[in-house]
């Protein structure tokens, strides 16, 4: 009811007449109790309507300030510092609406402006416990961690700085220990502004607790490991993977001559890619191999230094979304640790986990339990280690019930999810203007 109730006053550009209206006509409803007041008491309801609309374009066109204009456009404001981050963000943007939302910049030409420097934003007492805290951490985790808390609580006192001159109706971020994220969105959490977490890759044994307003989380599975790290503060909204599904077809591992994908994590360990290209070649007989590079490799994509034989090979363009490449292969490879197993076998795509492909310990073997819990084939240490048979027997039966667990939009349309995370995006906005009204 109270959607359309929200700050007017000191836009860029203006408030329109309708808008004024509008808000005026739930404030009504909201003080009478009634949307649709009935015969005898629409004159009295009417004439309400009207007094409150004139008495908020005066007190909004005398209003006087010395802040900054706000963005009137960006009620959902977003931050993403890493590339599978930034696909998630845009997943949701496109449910939420791309008018509502505006994103704030990260990357280098951001670090000028919020790197060490953001702690200008703070004051003196505050800046000297920021360096004290990073010192500690510094003394006790080292150089790497302690450069990463620097960095959260730059982001956290720029944000502080943003929000104060243009708040915005709630944030939105996809990464829960990204120092970028990580500040911002404790930032909206100190001045009580709604904050959005949607989840681009299931919970480690490293992942945090969640305390967000709203968490949008894959499946049950993820509630799951979510609660093993301490009690999830807020309300959860199960959305599933993003992207398409279909059934999963099993099949396609026999075909002749297949075209297989090889999907790379960050850090590769570059002899096992060269045996799993031989093992294509040799006994699968792959008539191509596409090679996908991890969105943020932590290594130059150096192929011709660890291969001789260049032949059949495609690499994809880093402008290519995941979809894109699934779907040109007949089956794909790639790390036991990898997320990307979920989203293309989501595609009705088989996969095969390989033990080592990425330069894990030994310690972080099947880190996200998918093996464990019968979601991906047991991995294998060569990609000739598969047997057909087994493979197929793994992906029929219960495989789609379980998967599900993973997915809870598994065999949705796209619609139905996308309508269910505005639904729950804009309860956020109901409910903090009915605390206001």
């Amino acid at each position: 009811m109270c959607r359309n109730i929200r700050t007017l006053a000191n836009f860029d550009p203006p408030a329109t007449d309708d808008e004024i209206r509008a808000s005026a006509l739930q404030f009504v409803r909201k003080l009478s109790g009634s949307t649709h007041p009935s015969r005898a008491n629409e004159p009295a309801f009417d004439q309400a309507v009207e007094e409150v609309t004139a008495a908020a374009e005066r007190l909004i066109q005398s209003f006087k300030t010395t802040a900054p204009p706000r963005n009137r456009d960006a009620r959902v404001l977003t931050v993403a510092g890493q590339a599978n981050a930034r696909r998630q963000v845009a997943s949701i943007v496109s449910c939420i609406g791309p008018a509502e939302c505006g994103a704030v910049r990260t990357g280098t030409s951001a670090l000028r402006s919020s790197g060490l420097s953001g702690l200008a934003f703070l004051s003196r007492g505050r800046v000297l416990q920021a360096v004290r805290v990073i010192r500690a951490i510094d003394r006790r985790y080292g150089f790497l961690v302690s450069c990463r808390a620097a960095s959260a609580i730059a982001w956290y006192a720029r944000s502080l700085a943003m929000f104060d001159a243009r708040p915005p109706g709630a944030i939105l971020v996809a990464s829960d220990s990204n120092p970028e994220e990580v500040g911002f969105a404790g930032a909206a959490r100190a001045l009580g502004i709604p904050r959005v977490f949607a989840s681009h890759a299931y919970p480690t044994p490293f992942s945090p607790s969640l305390d967000f307003d709203l968490s949008i989380l894959e499946g049950e599975a993820a509630v799951r490991g979510r609660r093993q790290k301490g009690p999830i503060r807020g309300r959860v909204l199960l959305a599933g993977i993003e992207g398409d599904s279909a059934p999963l077809d099993a099949r396609r591992f026999t075909t002749p001559n297949p075209v297989i994908g090889i999907f790379t994590p960050k850090a590769i360990a570059w002899p096992k890619l060269a045996a799993i290209v031989d093992d294509c070649r040799r006994h699968f007989h792959a008539r191509q191999m596409v090679i996908r590079w991890h969105p943020s490799m932590l290594q130059p994509a150096r192929l011709t230094d660890a291969l001789d034989d260049l032949s059949g090979i495609v690499e994809s363009p880093r402008s290519a979304s995941l979809e894109e490449v699934a779907r040109q292969c007949d089956w794909v490879v790639a790390d036991e640790n990898s997320n990307l197993h979920l989203p293309v076998l989501k595609l009705g795509i088989p996969t095969v986990a390989i033990k080592n492909l990425g330069l894990y310990p030994a310690s972080h073997a099947d880190l996200y339990g998918f093996v464990a819990n019968g979601i991906i084939f047991p991995s294998v240490a060569s990609v000739r280690d598969v047997e057909p048979d087994a493979l197929m027997a793994f992906f029929s039966g219960s495989w789609s019930a379980r998967f599900e667990q993973y997915d809870a939009s598994y065999l949705r349309s796209r619609e139905a999810v996308g309508r269910d995370i505005r639904q729950a995006v804009w309860a956020l906005f109901e409910e903090v203007t009915s605390e206001v009204a």
